[in-house]
């Protein structure tokens, strides 16, 4: 069985609480999208969020009793608070006894093919599966950016594991690795062959990814030779895709 393991901020450091909830309740909505219905979702939380799947037989809230960040901390600290969120929820999962775990940012959707692929693919040698091909989507839009190379390395929903080998992602105080593919005695992650998450960036709850450095990783400055390698880089990594075409597979919704 797959467990989707989504780790949720607390309500004292976000600045909208009612938004933050509507773009948990699309990412569980996609989660409980899935194909295949073998599946458990662990949320886990200091507050409860007010969902449509509050009362899931799906969904565990999973309540944690430490500290969380203060609202001006800097970002090690509120890495730190996922972090022990993941390792919690991933202990819970192994009670269900997951077979795999995914960990899922509360603001993104991911592809309902996702769970049937595990589930068919599942193997005792295997340590999991990377999420190499995913979608950036600037919030409200009609269009996304397909990442055909490197999405691992930009959204922290791109890791699927055996629960057991959890703590092979974590560096020092809590901080999960979320683009780390290789380990060692362990086998590597493989990468998903398809695109199987949507990034929900510019949302206003976004730690990482603001307004500036998405321009960075999608613009072309027109300026002579560097317009063109960056034109060319760009080409090579982003497609741009219609939202219409993938809002089905992915369960978004206008928040």
């Amino acid at each position: 069985m797959l467990v989707f393991v989504i780790p949720v901020k607390s309500k004292t450091i976000e600045k909208n609480w009612a938004s933050f909830s509507r773009l948990l309740d699309r990412c569980i909505g996609s989660i409980c999208n899935q194909s295949n219905t073998n599946f458990k979702v662990v949320v886990a939380c200091h507050e409860i969020p007010e969902t449509s799947y509050n009362n899931d037989p799906r969904v565990t809230f999973l309540q944690v009793d430490f500290a969380p960040p203060g609202i001006n901390t800097e970002l090690i600290a509120k890495e730190k608070d996922k972090g022990k969120k993941i390792k919690l929820a991933t202990d819970y999962a192994k009670k269900l006894e997951a077979s795999y775990i995914m960990i899922v940012d509360s603001d993104d959707c991911i592809s309902n093919k996702i769970c049937e692929f595990v589930n068919k693919n599942s193997d005792d040698s295997k340590s999991g599966w990377f999420v190499k091909k995913g979608y950036l989507y600037p919030e409200g839009k009609k269009y996304a950016y397909l990442n055909l190379k490197n999405f691992q390395t930009i959204c922290g929903t791109c890791v699927i594991i055996k629960p057991e080998h959890i703590d092979l992602m974590y560096g020092d105080n809590f901080w999960f690795h979320h683009d780390r593919t290789k380990f060692p005695n362990v086998a590597s992650l493989e990468p998903l062959p398809f695109p199987a998450v949507l990034y929900s960036m510019l949302n206003g709850s976004n730690i990482c990814l603001d307004v500036g450095e998405m321009k960075k990783r999608t613009e072309v400055k027109p300026s002579k030779m560097v317009f063109f390698k960056t034109l060319f880089r760009r080409l090579g990594k982003y497609r741009l895709m219609p939202t219409a075409l993938i809002k089905k597979e992915f369960n978004l919704k206008t928040i």
